[in-house]
């Protein structure tokens, strides 16, 4: 959203500027209209200054009342001087006062006639002229106020037009995330409806064996040590599924939300995979699965968080023991391979269906074959996030022979 905000402000700036800069064009254009028209009434009062002198003459008009008419004349003169700028105008101006103090001696002095007619026609022509210039200039000032503010308009103008329009993009952008945004919530909301049902009746297997195995043995008075203990037995491979499973579930949830913290300190992969193996072996056996542990190195150094990798192993023979055949056997094979330490898992079931692959390590998805064995769809997907945190790959593929073969990979640690 920064950028649409940029943008905005851009165009307002732009928008502001223009309407300031007509503003000050306006009002430099009033100002000089002011002084060209103050010019013009000046010249209008001069001509008239200027024949109402050459009448006081022909009418024989007293001393007195020439002066005040030439007193008018040269304050009119002054004014229009205070008016101008440059040398030139000054000039000009100077040889106008010089004339109009000529046209006054002669009007005072009583002068030849023709003499005196002669100056005030000059005056006249003279005024006439600079009124005609003054005219001209407003009209040029006229023409070019007109274009300013056509240019000034038409930027104003085009800065709304790119304002609106990227307004309106701006509000199409906002409502096309809260419309993704929306989706998102919705398809939480359908993930979190999921993910309680799934749990629910994952939780509630394990927990109805327990119960079932536990209220046969207490039913049967002459049931022997033997029997108790085989059920005691069954007992704790389901509680020790029921763990997992839940640890599953709060792990899967940690990681999505950005909670969940992994450490990496070395630690020894082949000894990880054998404390995962003795903790499965009980619901193997429950299962009627035999476990094959087969490590090709003494030891294989990584670095990790031990809890979640070891979490992710138990996810992933959980899975393989829930595919695996009564009197199958799951294998597991840690090894050095190309650099890296893997640990290959294979089961003796009927394998994934191919185009099933790709989609095993996603959350919640569960193939025909996998609903039909019950679960959550969440201890591969937590198995990947684990793997992929450690800088390693997990992937999947069908034996030739029938079952699946799950690989993790993990980055050797570097030596010390």
């Amino acid at each position: 959203m920064t950028q649409p905000r940029l943008a905005g402000a851009a165009l307002l700036a732009a928008l502001i500027l223009s309407l300031v800069a007509l503003l000050a064009a306006f009002l430099l254009s009033m100002g000089a209209a002011g002084r060209h028209l103050e010019r013009a009434m000046i010249a209008q009062s001069q001509l008239a200054d200027v024949a109402r002198i050459e009448a006081m003459v022909a009418e024989w008009a007293s001393r007195d009342a020439i002066e005040r008419a030439a007193r008018d004349y040269r304050a009119s003169i002054d004014l229009e001087r205070g008016s101008l700028d440059g040398p030139a105008a000054l000039a000009a101006q100077q040889a106008e006062a010089d004339e109009a103090a000529g046209l006054v001696a002669l009007a005072l002095a009583g002068g030849p006639r023709d003499r005196l007619i002669a100056t005030a026609d000059r005056i006249t022509r003279r005024e006439q002229r600079e009124a005609a210039e003054v005219v001209s200039a407003m009209a040029t000032l006229r023409r070019r106020t007109a274009f300013l503010a056509s240019i000034l308009a038409g930027a104003a103008i085009a800065a709304a037009l790119a304002g609106s329009a990227a307004l309106t993009r701006a509000n199409r952008r906002l409502t096309d995330e809260v419309e993704a945004r929306t989706a998102d919530l919705r398809a939480i909301d359908a993930s979190r409806r999921l993910f309680f049902a799934k749990a629910s009746h994952e939780l509630r297997t394990p927990v109805t064996v327990m119960r079932g195995e536990a209220e046969v043995s207490l039913a049967d008075p002459a049931a022997s040590t033997d029997d108790l203990r085989e059920a005691l037995g069954h007992v704790v491979a389901n509680a020790d599924f029921l763990g997992h499973r839940i640890e599953e579930l709060l792990g899967l949830a940690s990681a999505e939300d950005g909670r969940l913290r992994l450490d990496h300190v070395p630690l020894d992969l082949v000894a990880l995979a054998i404390v995962a193996g003795d903790t499965a072996a009980p619901y193997a056996r429950s299962s009627d699965v035999r476990l094959a542990l087969n490590m090709s190195a003494p030891a294989l150094a990584v670095r990790g968080d031990a809890r979640w990798l070891g979490q992710a192993l138990l996810a992933v023979l959980d899975n393989g023991i829930k595919f695996s055949p009564m009197g199958g056997t799951l294998s597991m094979l840690v090894q050095e391979r190309d650099g890296c330490a893997e640990i290959e898992i294979a089961d003796q079931g009927a394998g994934v269906m191919p185009a099933e692959l790709p989609r095993i390590f996603d959350a919640y998805y569960q193939s025909a074959a996998g609903r039909m064995r019950g679960g959550t769809g969440l201890g591969l997907a937590l198995a990947r996030w684990v793997v992929e945190q450690h800088g390693g790959v997990i992937r999947a593929a069908n034996d030739i022979g029938g079952g699946c073969r799950i690989a993790i990979s993990l980055p050797l640690a570097e030596a010390a």
